[in-house]
């Protein structure tokens, strides 16, 4: 592997701008050479704003250059099973954006590709890289709370006063299940990633999930009915005999401003609290039997407002890039996105049939 990362972003979304090009760009060993969208004259613009060389609206051109050894895929949830796909075959490593893809038969073909052609696949489950889910995972894994037996993890209020006007996040052909699918995809992650290692992954889940009924103005000005969830309200239990509860809601307001919500963990010792931010504004709190909850000693750079999270997330990647494989320890690699992806799916049944439906824990053989 040459010394840098040459990285080729495909999709001109705001995300792009605000996370994947400087995140890569703040490595020493990454550069963003390549923006790729459909839409020329945006990505055109985005590129002069950030300094990316080049941009194009041909992806097969771009795959098929040499000089560019990794993507990154911030487009819209029906994109990244194709675009995915498409990199791997031209043998790319990848950073997609979460959900991994509309379904688990997806994520497991996605899986399975990246596997079989030794290539890196990376999903973007932001709330790994802060220093407090970090921190959980160690202290649970340490015995700090004893044995862990129940966790809590909620985000409620992130767009509940959303505008009026179609979005791509309208539609369930285009964003698949809606906030469970935005958010979910991040606690269920944040689930398995802290309590997994001691109390093992997600296995079954029983669940209700809900949309507000509204329509909203589409693009020819005639109204367009909402098709994606609002609201999602799961039990979990895992294969190590953790029971929880997993809550996504876009459908009401939350007394956090930044309806970002948290985690918590308690065990047969203790309990430990943290929020969930992209780095800037990390708690960590750990209560005792009997006593108060407690503010945990945090690095500086946890509460300085700055999103240190999406450096480290995309700064892993080219590190992963470089040396072949993902970080256990930190990144979510396909077969994390795999499980979670698993893990919606399973909801969404559960809601249907009102039973406990078995999550798959290992990607299936073809």
């Amino acid at each position: 592997m040459a010394d840098t990362v040459r990285v080729a972003v495909l999709g001109a979304a705001a995300f792009s701008e605000v996370a994947h090009i400087p995140g890569v760009n703040a490595h020493p060993n990454g550069e963003v050479v390549a923006l790729y969208s459909r839409d020329l004259a945006r990505a055109r613009a985005m590129a002069d704003r950030t300094g990316v060389p080049d941009v194009t609206d041909d992806l097969d051109a771009l795959l098929a250059r040499t000089d560019i050894h990794a993507v990154t895929v911030p487009s819209s949830n029906d994109n990244h099973y194709t675009y995915t796909m498409a990199a791997l075959r031209a043998g790319k490593h990848v950073f997609c954006e979460k959900p991994m893809a509309l379904n688990a038969g997806l994520a497991a073909e996605m899986t399975r590709e990246a596997n079989a052609r030794g290539l890196v696949g990376i999903i973007a489950f932001i709330f790994r890289y802060t220093y407090c889910m970090q921190e959980v995972r160690r202290l649970v894994a340490s015995g700090a709370i004893g044995t862990p037996h129940y966790v809590s993890i909620d985000s409620q209020g992130q767009g509940w006063h959303r505008g009026t006007d179609a979005t791509w996040r309208t539609y369930a052909g285009v964003h698949g299940a809606g906030q469970l699918g935005e958010m979910g995809s991040h606690l269920y992650d944040s689930i398995n990633f802290t309590v997994g290692p001691s109390a093992g992954f997600i296995k079954e889940v029983s669940a209700v999930t809900y949309t507000v009924p509204r329509t909203v103005t589409g693009p020819d000005g005639h109204p367009v009915a909402v098709e994606t969830l609002d609201l999602a309200s799961a039990l979990v239990r895992t294969t190590g005999g953790l029971q929880g509860q997993m809550i996504t809601s876009r459908a009401s307001a939350s007394a956090n401003p930044t309806g970002m919500g948290g985690l918590v963990v308690t065990g047969t010792e203790g309990a430990l609290f943290t929020n969930f931010t992209r780095g800037d504004n990390e708690i960590l709190r750990l209560q005792k039997p009997g006593g108060q909850w407690e503010d945990l000693d945090l690095p500086e750079g946890a509460r300085d407002g700055k999103p240190h999270g999406i450096y480290r997330m995309l700064g892993n990647f080219i590190d992963a890039v470089r040396r072949g494989h993902a970080d256990p320890d930190h990144d979510g690699d396909f077969h994390d996105g795999y499980r979670s992806q698993a893990a919606i799916d399973a909801t969404i049944a559960a809601a249907a049939s009102h039973t406990w439906v078995s999550v798959d824990t290992d990607v299936p053989h073809a």
